[in-house]
């Protein structure tokens, strides 16, 4: 799995900074808002490098429409780059009945100032898979216990950001 690594325009920094934090309470992330906006906004980025024609929609259940395809971009905020296969995307159990088709995955650096666009999915693929692991809350993973009952995925079971025509195709 080769992420697509996007530097964070200052721009960028200004349109995240400028929103309500609350948008994102369930989220596992500390200043959610913020690191979803940089991921949606890198994610825009590929799908037009990839001549993928689409829609920012920004509904509770997905971020863009592209050929009827419903993607929801899944941020998370890192210290440290998340390239490595071992890394993993998590999403709280509360998203399984979220109305979207495909997640994209980006991991969003600011000491680096670095948005690392990690791969793709199908939804039904990603709660569904043997590749992931379900956790229930208050569960501990790694060093710290959930808080809402979630679902782990490493990045390398991931389709390549890059082949995301095809799911697209894939999904109609």
């Amino acid at each position: 799995m080769t992420p697509v690594i996007i530097e964070i325009p200052n721009l960028w920094h200004e349109i995240a900074d400028n929103g309500p934090d609350s948008l994102n309470g369930r989220s596992v992330n500390k200043n959610s808002f913020a690191t979803g906006i940089l991921g949606e906004l890198a994610v825009s980025q590929v799908l037009n490098g990839l001549n993928i024609t689409h829609t920012v929609e920004n509904t509770y259940d997905y971020d863009f429409l592209a050929e009827n395809i419903k993607i929801d971009v899944k941020s998370s905020n890192s210290r440290f780059p998340r390239v490595g296969g071992n890394n993993s995307a998590m999403l709280t159990d509360y998203l399984r009945n979220q109305k979207c088709d495909a997640y994209v995955f980006a991991s969003v650096c600011l000491t680096d100032n670095l948005v690392y666009v990690m791969g793709c999915c199908a939804k039904f693929w990603f709660w569904e898979t043997d590749c992931g692991q379900d956790y229930k809350a208050g569960e501990k993973i790694s060093v710290r216990r959930i808080k809402e009952a979630a679902r782990i995925l490493k990045y390398r079971y991931l389709t390549s950001v890059y082949r995301l025509p095809l799911l697209l195709e894939a999904l109609k």
